[in-house]
């Protein structure tokens, strides 16, 4: 059955008298979005385990009666046989042990060659797929890259693919990262021009925002330290007007439920927004303690942009900082840390190693974000929960703009300018009243940053 919307709500402006032709007059939406069918997915899959102890009974037990069901016979057996043999039979044991002296430098020779096969015997090399699946343009991009096979990297962190519904580039581009990282899955992208037609990923998007929103107008002291002469009359607890870019989803055409004319123009963004929302929420739902989030064309991104090896995101993973928020996965930042890296402070280096090729070893390293600089492009990162927990308190209370340039150039360098500026409702476009750059280093010195964000580059 198709979900009931919100009854359509008339705001109150001035006098008292209710108006349909005012611009921010109609307010559409669910106020609880239902649970992701993601997280249902996830329910009651339990697994039986069986301990050690039990498959000794299992596989073992039979056998060791059998055993000694024939043992008395065996040992007679045996005891006639030994005397006879016992000549010959040591001297075929120093036989082979000589045998197997000269044949160790063959063996020693041999032996990078028989580690590789085993290795990839281990993990995999899959086919590329066929050009029904990925079209010709990834055809031809994988097999360029792999002409031996795709060897499949495995990683220990969750991959989200960024789809868009009924595209047939993004389908492509999914099933070719599938094919090079067999975890990776699925998370719808949002397009608000097609809207009301699959709002609920949007409402999907938005739920726990909607929440904290509730939450935050139900504490009376920070609603009354957060109403200043920036404070928007529209916010209230039963919607998201007045939120920046948020409030798109509640401010919708009255009769159609599409996107409002004005903001027609701001579609990509405002979709962009929203899609990366829900993989977060998705995080949230799936209880994951991070995720690396791609957008359907991320492959051939990180192959052109990137600083960072395809066989390196196995020892990335295992790698990160504990108080990170937000790894970036392409170079869009490198070019502000300066020519001698010195804007970019030094956090950590480790080795990474390519589990197909063990002479395949790249020295990498983790900086801190540039204290300044801004970029597009969130085709490829990871996250930590801690930063769908930050990002979500952080757009209830005052939206967001479009999200890779701000999240680059905003959240990742800025930070409150005092524990007061961080607990109260203020606008976005109203930040410099209560954030700044960080006046030393992106480094979280103060413990007052909004994110802690992260570049990866060579050590």
């Amino acid at each position: 059955e198709r979900e009931e919307m919100r009854p359509i709500v008339n705001t109150i402006v001035s006098g008292g008298e209710t108006s349909s032709s005012q611009q921010p007059g109609v307010v559409l939406g669910k106020p609880n979005a239902p649970k992701s069918a993601v997280a249902a997915k996830y329910n009651n899959c339990g697994k039986k385990s069986v301990s050690f102890a039990e498959s000794d009974e299992l596989l073992g037990g039979s056998i060791i009666q059998q055993g000694d069901h024939h043992g008395e016979r065996r040992k007679k057996r045996d005891g006639g046989l030994l005397l006879l043999f016992s000549n010959w039979r040591t001297a075929y044991a120093i036989s082979l042990a000589c045998a197997a002296l000269l044949a160790m430098p063959f063996a020693y020779m041999a032996g990078y060659e028989s580690a590789t096969t085993s290795l990839l015997h281990k993990f995999g090399v899959a086919p590329v797929p066929s050009t029904s699946v990925i079209g010709e343009f990834y055809h031809d991009a994988l097999t360029g890259m792999f002409p031996d096979g795709i060897p499949q990297w495995p990683l220990d962190i969750n991959l989200m693919i960024i789809t868009r519904h009924q595209n047939k580039e993004d389908y492509q581009g999914f099933h070719a990262i599938k094919a090079v990282f067999p975890r990776a899955e699925q998370t719808w992208g949002v397009e608000p021009t097609a809207w009301p037609k699959h709002i609920d990923e949007a409402e999907h998007a938005v739920s726990n925002i909607r929440n904290i929103n509730a939450r935050n107008f139900a504490d009376v002291n920070k609603i009354a330290s957060s109403k200043d002469r920036y404070w928007d009359e529209r916010r209230s607890a039963q919607n998201l007007v007045g939120v920046p870019w948020i409030d798109a989803i509640d401010l919708r055409e009255a009769n159609t439920g599409a996107l409002r004319s004005e903001r027609v123009g701001l579609s990509h963004h405002i979709g962009c927004l929203f899609a990366h929302m829900k993989a977060w929420q998705n995080m949230k739902d799936l209880g994951m303690n991070k995720a690396w989030i791609m957008e359907a064309d991320g492959l051939l991104k990180m192959q052109e942009y990137s600083n960072i090896p395809l066989w390196a995101m196995t020892s990335v993973a295992q790698n990160l900082p504990e108080d990170a928020d937000f790894v970036l996965l392409h170079k869009g930042m490198d070019k502000f840390c300066g020519t001698d890296g010195s804007l970019c402070a030094m956090h950590s280096t480790f080795e990474a190693k390519n589990l197909f090729d063990p002479s395949d070893r790249a020295m990498l390293s983790f900086r801190h974000w540039p204290v300044e600089g801004s970029e597009a492009g969130l085709q490829t990162y990871i996250v930590s929960e801690r930063f769908v927990d930050k990002m979500q308190e952080f757009l209830a209370a005052h939206g967001s703009d479009m999200i890779d340039a701000f999240l680059y150039g905003n959240l990742c360098q800025n930070e409150y300018k005092s524990q007061e500026d961080r607990g109260k409702l203020w606008a976005m476009n109203y930040m410099h009243q209560h954030a700044q750059k960080a006046p030393y280093s992106s480094a979280d010195e103060r413990g007052l940053k909004i994110l802690n964000c992260y570049i990866v580059a060579p050590a």
